[in-house]
């Protein structure tokens, strides 16, 4: 009968064990990239798109980068780009006329959020991020040849992890975040209250025998 009991208590406790660990445990994701840093690989992708415009034969060449107010600080970005990918990028003093100009503008930048998940039951809301970048350009070498240029970068983020990703220095690091679901929010404490009044009855079910 003690070795009965003894087995009882052993399950119980294991029941009450796996409850407390489903309700505290929460997926935890990989670090996520920054907004600003994710913009910074979609202007890598224009700057590849418009070296590809540029013939190979071409080894000198004119930047005039337009960001506006905000885009500016991607200036060095693009020129780093060029240099990396094998031009020579020259000042305004040594510019030819004659040689190759390159017009970069990049005209909007922005962040967008999808709708709220919850990560399973007891796990942390998750929401759908969005970046994108458009763009235009222009390669002048005698004849003018425009283009243009559209880069989106999508993935799956923590809410928690937000404020972290955005950089309030840079308006169009923010997007607007949508409200918690609302059966959601009402969810979480129905479950608990359900877990702890199971974990009760078990506990006095298992003393009364």
């Amino acid at each position: 009968m003690l070795i009965k009991r003894s087995h009882i208590s052993i399950n119980t406790f294991k029941i009450l064990f796996l409850i407390l660990f489903l309700f505290l445990c929460s997926w935890a994701p990989a670090q996520s990239k920054t907004n600003l840093e994710i913009f910074y690989s979609l202007v890598d992708s224009s700057v590849v798109r418009i070296n590809n415009a540029v013939p190979s034969s071409i080894k000198e060449i004119k930047i005039n980068f337009n960001g506006g107010k905000y885009f500016s600080v991607f200036q060095n970005q693009v020129i780093y780009n060029f240099v990396n990918l094998g031009r020579t990028v020259i000042p305004d003093s040594a510019y030819d006329p004659h040689s190759t100009k390159i017009n970069y503008a990049l005209e909007n930048a922005g962040v967008q959020y999808g709708e709220m998940e919850r990560d399973g039951f007891f796990g942390g809301f998750l929401l759908p991020r969005k970046l994108k970048i458009d763009g235009s350009y222009s390669v002048e070498n005698g004849v003018v040849t425009p283009g243009d240029f559209h880069f989106a970068y999508q993935d799956t983020i923590s809410v928690d992890d937000i404020e972290n990703l955005e950089n309030p220095s840079f308006p169009f690091t923010q997007g607007k975040v949508p409200p918690e679901p609302f059966f959601s929010s009402l969810f979480e404490p129905v479950v608990a209250i359900g877990s702890a009044a199971l974990a009760v009855i078990l506990f006095f079910t298992v003393r009364s025998k």
